[in-house]
C-alpha cells in the first residue's frame, strides 16, 4: 500500500462520525460461558462480563453467541446473558424492565456503554429518537416514558403496556408528542444468543455464508496475512476457554482459517476477554465501515 493510499485510509479512519453506522457485512464472535469459571463471586464474573460486552459494542459487534464447552456451567451461561442483556439496555428503561435479582447485583461496575439510544437528550426537539416504555394504552394512544425526558403520547400506539418502542420527537409544545420510528442502520448494540454446541452455530455460519475464524496461539495466520480472506465477508470469530482452548474442543478443521491475534505473546496464556479486544482491534481495521 502506497504512501498516499495510507494518507486516504489514515483520513477516512478520522473522519468517522457520531452516531456509529451498524457494519456493511456482519461480524458475530462465539464466547463459551466457562469464561466467567475462573471467576470466584458475583462481582469478578460481573465486572469481566461488563469488560467483554464493552469490546464487542465498541467494535459494532452484531451477535454474540454463548456457546457450552466441558467446562461450562449453566448458571454461568445464564447470569453471562442476563448481564449482556442489561448492560444493552438503556439505563433509564433498567429498572423497569429489570426487576431486582441477585445476579445483578454488581451491575454497577460493568462500565458504561453510551451507546447512541442510551443517551437522552436534556432538551428535546422535534426529530430526536429515543427508546421509550409502554406505561399505559388506552385505545390506539399509548403514554411512552422517555427518562429524563418525561412521558410522552404517541398515537396511534398498538404496542402492549410494558413493550419498548422506539418513536421520534414530533412535537415538544403544548404537550409532547410522539411518532414511531427506526434506528435505522445507526448501531445499538449487539444481540444475545445462547447455543449449545458451538459445531452446530458454526455449520448454520458457513450454510449462510460466513467466514468462520478460529483463534489460538498456534493460529497458522496472522490478521495481516490472513487479509484479502477477510474483507468484504461477514464473518463469526470462535474464541476458546480458559483452560480448554478452541482447538481442544471442536479441533481444527471446523474452521475456514485460525488466526493468531497475538503473535510473540509476552505471557504465558492470553485470557478470552484480551484476546477478544485483540482480535476484534486488527479486524476493525481490516474490515473498515
Amino acid at each position: 500500500m502506497g504512501e498516499r493510499s495510507l494518507r486516504r485510509r489514515k483520513a477516512e479512519l478520522c473522519s468517522a462520525s457520531w452516531p456509529p453506522t451498524r457494519r456493511s457485512v456482519p461480524l458475530e464472535v462465539a464466547i463459551p460461558g466457562s469464561v466467567l469459571s475462573v471467576e470466584q463471586d458475583l462481582r469478578d464474573k460481573t465486572y469481566k462480563v461488563g469488560l467483554i460486552s464493552r469490546a464487542l459494542a465498541v467494535f459494532r459487534v452484531d451477535a454474540v453467541h454463548i456457546y457450552y464447552d466441558e467446562e461450562t456451567e449453566e448458571n454461568d451461561v445464564e447470569l453471562f446473558k442476563d448481564l449482556l442483556e442489561y448492560h444493552l439496555t438503556p439505563p433509564h428503561l433498567r429498572k423497569d424492565l429489570f426487576p431486582i435479582r441477585e445476579s445483578l447485583r454488581y451491575a454497577g461496575l460493568m462500565p458504561p456503554l453510551k451507546l447512541p439510544n442510551h443517551v437522552v437528550p436534556t432538551r428535546l426537539k422535534n426529530g430526536d429518537v429515543i427508546d421509550g416504555l409502554v406505561r399505559s394504552r388506552r385505545g390506539y394512544e399509548c403514554e411512552v416514558y422517555l427518562g429524563r425526558a418525561g412521558v410522552g403520547t404517541l398515537k396511534p400506539c398498538e404496542a402492549e403496556r410494558g413493550s419498548v418502542v422506539t418513536v421520534s420527537v414530533a412535537s415538544v409544545r403544548p404537550r409532547l408528542l410522539l411518532r414511531r420510528a427506526s434506528w435505522g442502520r445507526t448501531y445499538t448494540g449487539y444481540a444475545v444468543k445462547v447455543v449449545k454446541d458451538l459445531r452446530d452455530l458454526v455449520k448454520l455460519a458457513k450454510e449462510a455464508g460466513y467466514l468462520v475464524i478460529g483463534t489460538s496461539k498456534y493460529g497458522l495466520l496472522s490478521i495481516p496475512s490472513a487479509m484479502s480472506q477477510l474483507t468484504g465477508r461477514p464473518l463469526l470469530v470462535a474464541f476458546g476457554g480458559p483452560s480448554e482452548g478452541l482447538m481442544n474442543t471442536v479441533g481444527s478443521k471446523v474452521f475456514d482459517i485460525i488466526i493468531n491475534a497475538i503473535p510473540y505473546q509476552g505471557t504465558e496464556s492470553v485470557r478470552t476477554e484480551e484476546a477478544l479486544e485483540a482480535t476484534l482491534a486488527l479486524i476493525n481495521v481490516v474490515e473498515g465501515p
